[in-house]
């Protein structure tokens, strides 16, 4: 689900929250793949290779694999979260995190949003302050 529908049917509150535990859990994940790749180098050995040494290649293969897609997802999930949580203070009460979602969309400049390292970097929010009534775009 994109930034948009996640904060417009949870709250940012609850969505901030579970972005931070989603990438979280993602580095948990990356931490015990290297555990788990450390274990098993340290107990192969390659000069009778065998079943038992090829069986260890292959899960230390699928733990590195796994762990360089879990650092990926930590990295970005926490980004996206950080950058939205910056513009999440209303510039005119300084109430945080208490806005209603008006409007969503990509930047139109072709090359902001080429030159975007993310594909959701070029991606805004209109948002309306429920204490004063301000609106203002997120992230900037």
């Amino acid at each position: 689900m994109d930034p948009a529908a996640s904060i417009r049917k949870l709250g940012f509150r609850r969505w901030y929250e579970r972005q931070l535990i989603d990438s979280h859990l993602a580095l948990v994940t990356c931490l015990l793949c290297g555990i788990t790749i450390a274990a098993l180098v340290e107990e192969m050995n390659l000069r009778d290779f065998g079943w038992r040494p090829a069986m260890m290649l292959a899960i230390v293969t699928g733990a590195l694999a796994l762990g360089w897609f879990s650092w990926r997802r930590y990295i970005t999930v926490l980004e996206r979260a950080e950058r939205y949580g910056q513009r999440s203070l209303c510039p005119q009460c300084q109430a945080y995190g208490r806005f209603d979602v008006i409007a969503t969309g990509l930047d139109e400049t072709p090359g902001d949003v080429a030159s975007a390292v993310a594909p959701l970097e070029a991606a805004w929010l209109r948002v309306r302050c429920r204490v004063c009534g301000v609106a203002w775009r997120m992230p900037e």
